[in-house]
């Protein structure tokens, strides 16, 4: 009699673990997943490298206005000729690779009465550009795009 209801609990008993099938479908949810997730992130880390070395561009661009109206002489933005740097006095500065600076002429000089070259200057990457618009008359630096 104890024997009989031994061989029924047995047969009752769950086992632990996942079957074939039930891995399968985890692995497959988890790549459709990745799939969509690390593009994404890949996506945000170059729009973080575009945000950074465009607002290093601007800084510098603004720099340049202050310090010819702090000294008293005129001061160049200069975009190298490959468009990979841009420079402020001795002070040079690199885009990250992706990126490319444009400027007038190679750049825009900004002098002590508050005047400029003037001209639009920008960074650019495959699928963005920041733009930004000096007027000649004022010196002012504004962001256009």
């Amino acid at each position: 009699m104890w024997g009989a209801g031994k061989k029924s609990c047995s047969r009752y008993r769950a086992q632990a673990g996942f079957t074939l099938l039930e891995a399968l479908v985890i692995l497959a949810i988890l790549a459709l997943i990745a799939g969509v997730a690390f593009p994404a992130v890949g996506s945000a880390l170059r729009y973080q490298a575009f945000a950074d070395g465009a607002t290093r561009f601007e800084a510098s661009l603004r720099g340049a206005r202050a310090q010819a109206l702090r000294r008293g002489a005129a001061v160049r933005f200069l975009v190298s000729p490959d468009r990979r740097a841009f420079a402020l006095g001795d002070a040079v500065d690199r885009l990250p690779d992706e990126l490319r600076g444009v400027a007038p002429d190679g750049g825009v000089t900004f002098f002590p009465d508050g005047t400029a070259t003037g001209g639009e200057v920008a960074v650019v990457d495959r699928v963005r550009e920041r733009r930004w618009r000096v007027r000649a008359t004022t010196g002012e630096i504004e962001r256009v795009l």
